[in-house]
């Protein structure tokens, strides 16, 4: 097990940063928006209202993480009579379409019919996907519900979300008349979050999406009582472990469905075992009899790419003695050339081939060092063997160029006798 304890910091980084909390408010009124939008949108064509509707994915699992750039997925099931549908599962999804663009308003395009659900993206980055459903009742008196897929296929919408959290109840450790746990409920489920966290971090690697996470997290889970560190670290090895042995995935509740049954998902999840080994490698340094807060801070700071884990003692004591450092950016057509934008904020998505223009304000005393460290990520700064890059002067302007598909950081550190006395990163996500 990892010898450096990091469980609160872990928690700590899972509260304030991984963890949705408010926001989850406004996901759930865009959710309710769009339900409405449909129901207005169905009796404007003179069509039949839907009977029923539930969440499903990452939201209904509460497993959806905090995205600095909106990228939400709202998943909603919405199950109509059959007799109230086309024959058609095309034509079922394209009337669902129809109505909702009747009644659109804030979308980045018009909601298309796709394969398994109506997708509704929005300029701020969230998006939406309905799925459609009939239900009928077969010869037995039972309900039968139907996904409008590539044809219409029984399908359960609460099969997963229902899977998923008996897994997290069962597989948890929990209180008994034996043991209480030190940990706090429902592990299982921070440790897919944690895991999800990971896949988000370089926008330039072709990673899993979450149902994927989510099955092998469930297949793969090593819990520990004590310490959410050492059982996120055993899961990912086990992880990789079962991935050296082949890279199929299954659904859970359908054994005959093969998530990774397109040739993408199976690079993606090649690419997971290939990542995982990069991390695990990375966090070696904790089993050291040596090792210290600011080697694990570093550590896990390669694996979440997140400046919380930057926050090492030297920053945390230049905060202290009350040092700050803020960062303006802006974007101009030409190195040194009129900046035409106004201030960007971290993380939000930008074209390749900008100049971006970084100006620094402190309140440390000079003289000092500017030391500038652009961190990058991604399969295309890899091949360019192109991982960052680092430059010192005592200007607190700095000009970079985007280059790479993938989500890259700068670092700005302002230090005086050799010591860092503040610091902040700005993420680029350039797409």
């Amino acid at each position: 097990m990892p010898q450096y304890n990091m469980h609160n910091e872990l928690n700590t980084f899972y509260q304030d940063h991984v963890r949705l909390k408010g926001e989850i408010d406004r996901l759930r009124g865009l959710r309710d928006t769009n339900l409405t939008r449909l129901s207005e949108g169905l009796k404007e064509l003179g069509r039949p209202a839907f009977v029923k509707n539930l969440l499903q994915g990452s939201i209904a699992m509460h497993t959806a993480n905090k995205s600095s750039n909106n990228d939400y997925d709202i998943d909603i099931a919405v199950i109509f009579e059959e007799s109230d549908l086309p024959a058609s599962p095309l034509e079922a999804r394209k009337r669902v379409a129809d109505a909702i663009n009747r009644k659109a308003s804030g979308f980045s395009q018009d909601p298309e019919a796709r394969t398994n659900a109506v997708t509704i993206w929005y300029a701020e980055g969230y998006h939406v996907d309905i799925a459609v459903y009939r239900r009928r009742t077969d010869c037995l008196g039972n309900e039968v519900l139907e996904h409008a897929g590539a044809s219409w296929t029984e399908r359960d919408p609460k099969a997963v979300t229902d899977w998923f959290t008996k897994e997290v109840t069962n597989l948890s450790p929990s209180k008994n008349l034996f043991s209480t746990p030190l940990v706090a409920p429902q592990q299982m489920r921070r440790i897919v979050r944690w895991i999800k966290a990971f896949t988000k971090a370089r926008e330039g690697w072709n990673l899993p999406g979450g149902f994927v996470i989510s099955a092998l997290v469930a297949e793969c889970y090593q819990s520990n009582a004590d310490r959410d560190d050492i059982a996120l670290y055993n899961t990912m090895k086990q992880i990789k472990s079962r991935l050296e042995s082949g890279c199929s995935v299954y659904n859970p509740v359908d054994s005959s469905q093969q998530l990774t049954d397109k040739p993408k998902f199976v690079t993606q999840v090649k690419n997971l075992k290939k990542r995982l080994g990069s991390v695990l490698s990375k966090l070696d340094v904790l089993f050291d009899d040596n090792c210290t807060e600011e080697k694990a801070r570093k550590a896990w700071d390669y694996m979440f790419q997140h400046a919380y884990w930057k926050e090492d003692s030297s920053k945390r004591a230049a905060n202290d003695q009350g040092y700050n450092l803020q960062l303006a950016v802006r974007v101009a057509k030409t190195k040194g050339g009129y900046v035409k934008s106004q201030q960007l904020r971290s993380g939000i998505f930008l074209p390749k081939r900008i100049h971006l223009k970084f100006e620094a304000s402190t309140n440390v005393p000079p003289p000092y060092t500017v030391k500038w460290r652009a961190v990058n990520s991604g399969d295309e700064a890899e091949a360019a063997n192109d991982m960052g890059h680092v430059a010192t002067s005592d200007s607190l302007i700095h000009w970079e160029r985007t280059a790479y598909r993938g989500r890259h950081e700068m670092v700005c550190e302002i230090l005086k006798h050799g010591e860092v006395q503040a610091a902040t990163t700005h993420v680029v996500s350039i797409r």
